[in-house]
């Protein structure tokens, strides 16, 4: 069992340095689309991850476009960001004591960093959409409802604590010992 444990952490490991330095990949493609917009429209529409949808907004209003674009900057940050600390959590993870205050407190960094995700993609892109909508007619769809990540914050909250509370739970074994 405990080489199959060990095998699915390292897995995972793996997997989550992945998905960070895909994530960060990303990410700064979004930034070079912006910074590459304001140099050259016409050749920024034919980078890689464009959204055509976005890039239409900066025919209509450059602001927009640059709000909308440091929207999705920053969430694909925070996820980069959740999965550089997935990393370092497995990285720092030891099986023989699984519940340290560092392990409790990445988890409940991570829950928080979920939790800025839902913020950014969700309460801010709403009142963006409503305002775009309004000043400029423009009607953009609201891709998801970002449920699961209000969902995927509070799970890993509620692991946080049961996490904090195996710790408290092993300090008073180690005295009564």
């Amino acid at each position: 069992m405990k080489i199959k444990t060990e095998t699915i952490l390292t897995v995972s490991k793996f997997l989550a340095l992945i998905g960070g330095i895909w994530n960060s990949f990303l990410c700064g493609s979004q930034l070079v689309n912006l910074v590459a917009s304001s140099i050259n429209s016409e050749w920024a529409k034919h980078m890689y991850e464009v959204d055509q949808k976005l890039f239409s907004i900066r025919e209509h209003s450059v602001g927009y476009y640059v709000w909308a674009m440091c929207l999705v900057i920053a969430v694909s940050a925070l996820k980069a960001l959740i999965w550089y600390i997935v990393f370092d959590l497995l990285s720092k993870l030891k099986l023989q004591t699984p519940f340290s205050m560092a392990v409790e407190k990445k988890l409940e960094r991570i829950a928080y960093l979920f939790l800025g995700v839902w913020i950014v993609s969700v309460c801010f892109w709403k009142i963006y959409v409503n305002y775009l909508s309004r000043d400029t007619g423009i009607q953009l769809p609201i891709a998801n409802s970002g449920d699961e990540y209000l969902f995927l914050a509070g799970i890993i909250y509620i692991i946080s604590q049961v996490f904090k509370r195996g710790i408290e739970i092993q300090e008073e074994n180690s005295l009564t010992v």
